[in-house]
C-alpha cells in the first residue's frame, strides 16, 4: 500500500495497530525471473529500511484483513470475532445483500431506494460499488457510459502452502538459493518475446500466496460474464474448464511459478479482464451523491493504486462532509461534495489509468525491443528506483489530501478531529 493511505488509516483515523498488523505484511525481498527461469534480480527492500509511516516498513495489504481491521472500529463484529449487523454503542449499521437501486436529490437529503424494495433517507450517498457500480448506473442512465478494455486478460487465485509439498520445497528453494530465508519473499516474473506476460504471488497471510498472472489477449472475456464484484468481473468457470486453461497457461512457465498455480484450489481461481471507463472526463458528483474509488475512477491493477486512491477518496469525502454538516446551511454538503469532485483530481487519476493501460501493454508485450526494455529495467534497476516508481501514482493522492486540508484548516476546523 502507498504511504498517503496507510498513513490516513495510522495516524489520521487511528485504526486498531493489531488490526492493520494483521492485515499489514513488510515488502522485504522481490525475486525477479523471466519466463525461463532466469534470475533478473532480486530486490533486498528490507535493507533500504524504507519507512512509510513512522513506525511502518514499506508493504501491502491482504484486503479481507483490512475489511476485518475497519469493521473492529466500526464495532461491528463481536467478542468471538463474528460480523455483526448493529453497534448498539453508537448505532452504526451494515446491511449485507442489498444493492442501491436508485436515487433521487431532495432539498436537505437523498432518497435511496434499495433492491429489496426498501427506502432509506440520509444527508449523502458516497457509493463505493465497485467498477459495475449501480449508483455510477443511475446517475449515468440517460448517457452512454461505456467500459473500455484494456487488452490484458488475468488469471487470479489463492494457494494454501502445505507443509512438504512441491510447492513448499519449491518456495524453500529459491529463498535458499538466493539468500532469502530471513523475511517475507514476493516473486515477480515478466515475459519474454516467445513467453509473454507478467506474473506476481506475495504471501497474504501465514503460507498462503495471493497471486496472478496476466496475459496479452485482444479479445475480451464475455462469455458467462460474471458482475459478482468478488470476481473482479471476471469469467465463471467450471473447474474442469479452470484446470484445462490454467494446463495450457502455466506448462511451459518455470517451476515456481506452475507450482503456485496449479496448487491452488479450483474454486478460488478467477479469469478476468481487465477494464476501466472510456470516458474519463464525467463527474464524480450529482447532487448529494459521490462516486467513489473503481466506481469513478476504474483502473487495470498495473499500478497497484486502486485500493489507494478509493481510501483517499474516502477520506477526503468524508473529512468534507463531516466539516459541512456543522453549517446550518441545507447547500453545504453538496458545496463539499463539489469541492470533493475537482478538475485537478480528475485529472491526475486519468494520468495514473493512462500509465496503467501503458504498464499492461509493456509487461505482456511481444514486441521484441519494448520486452527486452522491460526485462533490462529490472534487471539493472536499484532496489531505491523500483520502490519509488512502484509508489509513483501516490503523488495524486497527496496532492488531494493537502488541497482538502488546506480548504478545511481555512474554515477553522482540524482535520484530525472531523475526521473521526
Amino acid at each position: 500500500m502507498a504511504p498517503c493511505a496507510v498513513n490516513i488509516l495510522e495516524n489520521e483515523l487511528q485504526v486498531g495497530r493489531a488490526g492493520l498488523d494483521r492485515a499489514m505484511r513488510p515488502y522485504e525481498y522481490m525475486h525477479m525471473i523471466d519466463a525461463e527461469g532466469k534470475t533478473l534480480n532480486t530486490y533486498r527492500f528490507q535493507e533500504l529500511k524504507y519507512k512509510i509511516t513512522d513506525s511502518r516498513s514499506f508493504g501491502f495489504a491482504n484486503r479481507s484483513d483490512l475489511q476485518h481491521a475497519l469493521l473492529e472500529e466500526l464495532g461491528l463484529k463481536d467478542k468471538d470475532g463474528n460480523i455483526r449487523d448493529y453497534s448498539p454503542e453508537d448505532e452504526t449499521v451494515l446491511h449485507c445483500g442489498v444493492a442501491v437501486a436508485s436515487y433521487q436529490n431532495h432539498p436537505g437529503h437523498v432518497e435511496v431506494k434499495l433492491s429489496n424494495g426498501t427506502s432509506i433517507r440520509g444527508s449523502a450517498l458516497l457509493a463505493c460499488d465497485g467498477i459495475h457500480s449501480a449508483i455510477r448506473k443511475h446517475m449515468y442512465q440517460d448517457i452512454d457510459d461505456p467500459f473500455n478494455y484494456c487488452g490484458q486478460v488475468a488469471w487470479w487465485g489463492k494457494t494454501t502452502v502445505e507443509k512438504g509439498s512441491t510447492l513448499d520445497d519449491e518456495l524453500s528453494k529459491m529463498a535458499k538459493e538466493n539468500n532469502m530465508e530471513d523475511g517475507n519473499v514476493s516473486l515477480a516474473m515478466v515475459g519474454t518475446r516467445k513467453k509473454p506476460g507478467v506474473f506476481f504471488s506475495c504471501e497474504v497471510a501465514e503460507n498462503t500466496h495471493a497471486w496472478v498472472y496476466v496475459l496479452k489477449d485482444k479479445t475480451p472475456p464475455a462469455a458467462n460474464a460474471s458482475n459478482d464484484l468478488t470476481r473482479r468481473g471476471g469469467i465463471a468457470l467450471t473447474g474442469e474448464e479452470k484446470q484445462k486453461e490454467m494446463h495450457k497457461v502455466v506448462s511451459s512457465s518455470p517451476d515456481v511459478v506452475r507450482a503456485i498455480m496449479t496448487h491452488a484450489s479450483v474454486d478460488d481461481v478467477t479469469r478476468a479482464g481487465f477494464f476501466d471507463r472510456a470516458n474519463q472526463s464525467v463527474s464524480y458528483v450529482d447532487g448529494r451523491v459521490a462516486l467513489l474509488g473503481d466506481a469513478a475512477h476504474p483502473q487495470s491493477p498495473m499500478m497497484g493504486q486502486g485500493a489507494n486512491m478509493a481510501i483517499v477518496d474516502g477520506f477526503v469525502a468524508a473529512t468534507r462532509i463531516s466539516v459541512a454538516m456543522e453549517s446550518e446551511n441545507e447547500t453545504t454538503i453538496e458545496q463539499a461534495l463539489l469541492a470533493f469532485d475537482c478538475d485537478t483530481r480528475r485529472k491526475d487519476n486519468t494520468a495514473v489509468i493512462k500509465k496503467s493501460r501503458r504498464y499492461g501493454r509493456w509487461s505482456t508485450t511481444k514486441n521484441r525491443f519494448v520486452g527486452g526494455v522491460v526485462r533490462a529495467s529490472f534487471k539493472y534497476a536499484p532496489a531505491s528506483l523500483m520502490l519509488n516508481e512502484i509508489i509513483s501514482g501516490d503523488k495524486s493522492n497527496r496532492k488531494f489530501v493537502a488541497s482538502m486540508k488546506k480548504d478545511v484548516e481555512a474554515n477553522g476546523f482540524e482535520v484530525g478531529n472531523t475526521a473521526k
